[in-house]
């Protein structure tokens, strides 16, 4: 079973992580070894190959790096240490596992259509949260996407031109913003911002090198 990191823990949260670190700006992450990381994450580690990603929960001031572990139906799962995952429709967020209020599945295709192309346009948007009665509670949010100029971004896979765009989105009781930075030369989405429910809030994606 899958669960929730301690607040008071990095991601990494596990005794082989020490061997998985290395400085820079005093949080980054790199694969030294696979010695002592569950299996399922070790065959990743082991792999060089496998493209990284940064992960922030802004919340609980976590930062930690998660490997990617598959992709189906052009859905890719990215797997941490200690096998928190997320789920990533082209860099949009479109589920969690072991942070706590689980994010089940969301339907971004209206927005991702938007937001990858460049435009401005309302989208609608649906959330289905496992509750902790394993029931599935579903959202439907308006959203308003909106290109917001350019920004220019320095990440670990190196400097990478980019389009800023915001999502505004609402539903009867709730309201968020996500932003993501899109390449100019890939057209990927290599850093966002979103919202994972009230519980996890927001989480921070950084495109990262192995």
């Amino acid at each position: 079973m899958i669960r929730r990191p301690p607040r008071s823990t990095p991601l990494y949260s596990s005794a082989a992580s020490d061997v998985y670190k290395r400085q820079v700006d005093d949080d980054s992450i790199v694969p030294k070894t696979s010695q002592g990381f569950p299996p399922r994450f070790a065959a990743l580690v082991q792999d060089t190959a496998t493209p990284a990603l940064l992960l922030t929960v802004e919340n609980r001031a976590q930062t930690g790096r998660m490997l990617r572990e598959a992709r189906v139906n052009g859905v890719d799962t990215w797997l941490s240490s200690d096998l928190t995952a997320l789920m990533l429709e082209d860099g949009m967020l479109q589920g969690t596992r072991g942070l706590g209020s689980k994010l089940f599945a969301a339907d971004v295709s209206e927005p991702k259509a938007l937001i990858l192309s460049g435009r401005r346009g309302y989208s609608d948007r649906l959330h289905s949260n496992l509750t902790g009665l394993d029931e599935i509670s579903t959202r439907a949010y308006r959203c308003l996407v909106e290109p917001q100029g350019s920004a220019t971004l320095a990440l670990e896979i190196g400097t990478v031109p980019t389009r800023v765009v915001t999502e505004d989105c609402k539903s009867l009781d709730q309201s968020f913003r996500n932003t993501y930075w899109v390449s100019v030369k890939s057209g990927a989405i290599v850093q966002a911002r979103q919202w994972a429910g009230d519980e996890v809030g927001y989480l921070m994606t950084k495109a990262a090198a192995r």
